[in-house]
């Protein structure tokens, strides 16, 4: 049976649509990534879980970039509020508040229709903070150069095998908020490791926002600081 049809299960009616949905998505995203890259823009995609720390990370990220704060940008993605931006913008870049009414995920038109609110002409570096969610987000594909996976130690050290589609789906994943491990009775080699069973290409880095552990790795594997020499 071919479930992206309507069909029959157990006597109920199935009407798939989340397959043209995706499509149409992907379509966008690809005229996206078209765009990003005759511009020379790298678009950084963070995922995670509310309160995993993606926003702090950004800011900090921001404050070690090596160039001039007017080459980023930032779109947030969140049901409701514009905290996060609020917070974001109060380190001199410029930024779109994305409220998505309910939606848990962000979509390739709202990157689209964010980018007429933006002024990218000097812009080499975006940063879009998506939804709190470690399911929807993966599938909807925004044009970005890399997908960052943030999950801290106060979720619990079983959430990569929760989600292992995020955690395959990732290029980069951080586990922060490192300075509550020892508070939290975190075996961190199980976390490493059960993310590099599922995602053996993707670099795990550890990070505390809070301290400041870590941004420094963190920042040159996204390419936003050069290499110490």
């Amino acid at each position: 049976m071919d479930f992206n049809e309507v069909g029959l299960v157990s006597n109920i009616t199935v009407i798939r649509i989340e397959e043209p949905i995706l499509e149409s998505n992907k379509k966008i995203a690809r005229q996206l990534k078209e765009f990003f890259n005759s511009k020379g823009i790298r678009v950084l995609e963070f995922l995670g879980s509310p309160g995993s720390g993606k926003t702090a990370l950004i800011e900090l990220l921001i404050e070690v970039y090596d160039g001039d704060k007017h080459e980023l940008a930032y779109i947030g993605g969140d049901v409701a509020s514009t905290l996060d931006t609020e917070r974001v913008l109060r380190h001199g870049i410029q930024g779109v508040q994305v409220n998505t009414g309910g939606a848990c995920h962000l979509e390739a038109i709202h990157i689209k229709k964010s980018l007429e609110k933006l002024d990218i002409d000097n812009v080499k570096v975006i940063f879009i903070e998506n939804v709190g969610n470690l399911i929807c987000p993966i599938y909807f594909q925004l044009g970005s150069d890399m997908r960052i996976l943030v999950v801290s130690v106060t979720e619990g050290e079983d959430k990569f095998i929760k989600h292992p589609m995020t955690v395959m789906n990732s290029d980069l994943i951080v586990i922060n908020k490192m300075d509550l491990a020892k508070v939290m009775e975190v075996n961190i080699d199980k976390m490493i490791s059960d993310a590099r069973k599922i995602n053996s290409k993707a670099p795990v880095i550890l990070t505390s926002a809070r301290t400041g552990y870590g941004i420094e790795e963190l920042a040159r594997a996204l390419q936003l600081k050069k290499l110490s020499h």
